[in-house]
């Protein structure tokens, strides 16, 4: 069965009422643009489980990548579980530690200058400094360069690359887009060639290996820009949702700053009720049935997380934003299975030292009335672009 309207036009904003609806009468459907929609939470978590038939790919049809430019979340296994291992052994949460003094040091001094004012945008002042300069600084490279990260993920994401792998300049990530390519090739050289190599995230990608293999070049060089956009953008999304729902609802604001310890919480329910990425897009590679409907290989697919994150069946008042669910890591925003996101303790870290630190500068806060709501720029995400406030510094 067709849906009448296309669950994955989002953009402006995510179609709550009709994703609803979808549940309940057509939970695995067909878009106008014939691509199947999972909207019930326990189908999508099951077809995450499946690895062997759904490929991650926002690629048009036919578009071939070759192996060593493919993104990390579209190489099929078992060269995928290879790559993981390494990425999960730079970034494993016991190398974070000094990740949170880092993000607290810097929120306070993003801080120091925006609460000596009235009126403050939030997401370019005090969001998206956030994400950009972490990955800079777990990569070893200077910090004061996260504008430039911000500036071409945003050039990736919002442009042709993504779908054509290639851009009007040329084709992959090299020709598409030279200067974000050209600036990690140098800083993998610098790495490759030092007789002292510093213990940075860029240097234990560079050495790791696993099962005896190491990325070459061009595979290390797609696997940074990949993490600097996937920790950009859903990053910035996860802790300008976040924001922007406290904004509206200061009670929760006022529960937050009195107790601290409720924020990991209020992070959980907002990465279920405004997840930062609102669906995944999937090719199938093999056969399987997925609520009771056959997907055929070759046909594309959405994992509906924002439909998901809403399942009735699932979560009781799905639309409110609530700090006492049961089970609060039970959204499906970071995906499941064996290629569940491998960066989202990254991210609940860097938003919550992040909301530490505004919750004890910012008394209160609310969004500037005029202010007309706009959405990032990417067809996938969900995030505000602007955060235009007025704040009331403790």
């Amino acid at each position: 069965m067709s849906v009448q309207f296309d669950p994955l036009e989002t953009g402006t904003g995510i179609p709550y009422a009709g994703l609803s609806k979808l549940r309940a009468e057509s939970p695995v459907s067909r878009t106008p643009n014939g691509i199947w929609f999972l909207a019930r939470h326990d189908d999508v978590m099951q077809a995450t489980q499946h690895v062997d038939c759904f490929q991650a790919s926002f690629r048009d049809p036919g578009v071939v990548v070759p192996d060593e430019e493919q993104l990390i979340s579209e190489i099929p296994e078992p060269r995928h579980g290879r790559v993981r291992k390494i990425v999960n052994s730079a970034i494993a949460s016991h190398r974070l530690g000094p990740v949170a003094k880092f993000v607290d040091d810097l929120s306070n001094h993003l801080l120091d200058e925006i609460t000596q004012r009235k009126q403050v945008e939030l997401m370019n002042e005090f969001v998206m400094p956030i994400p950009n300069s972490v990955i800079a600084y777990l990569l070893g490279v200077p910090t004061r360069d996260f504008a430039l990260w911000a500036r071409w993920s945003d050039e990736v994401v919002e442009g042709d690359y993504a779908r054509k792998n290639r851009t009007e300049r040329g084709k992959g990530l090299g020709g598409g887009h030279p200067e974000f390519a050209g600036y990690v090739d140098a800083e993998i050289a610098t790495r490759q060639d030092s007789d002292s190599p510093s213990d940075d995230f860029l240097t234990r990608l560079v050495q790791t290996e696993v099962d005896g293999h190491r990325l070459t070049n061009v595979e290390l060089r797609t696997l940074v820009i990949f993490l600097l956009i996937a920790g950009n953008e859903t990053t910035r999304n996860l802790i300008g949702n976040l924001l922007t729902r406290l904004a509206g609802a200061p009670e929760i604001f006022e529960m937050l700053q009195s107790d601290p310890n409720l924020i990991p919480l209020a992070i959980e329910e907002s990465l279920r009720l405004d997840p930062p990425v609102a669906y995944l897009l999937r090719d199938c590679i093999q056969d399987i049935e997925i609520g009771g409907k056959t997907i055929r290989r070759g046909e594309k697919v959405a994992f509906g997380l924002a439909s998901a994150n809403r399942d009735e069946s699932i979560f009781e008042q799905p639309d409110a934003f609530r700090l006492d669910r049961p089970n609060p890591r039970g959204h499906a925003t970071f995906g499941g299975g064996p290629h569940v996101c491998p960066g989202s303790t990254l991210a609940r870290l860097e938003t919550r030292q992040a909301m530490e630190a505004f919750l004890a500068r910012v008394h209160s806060f609310a969004i500037d009335p005029e202010h007309i709501a706009d959405r990032v720029p990417v067809f996938w995400a969900n995030g505000p672009a602007t955060l235009p406030v007025t704040l009331n510094a403790s």
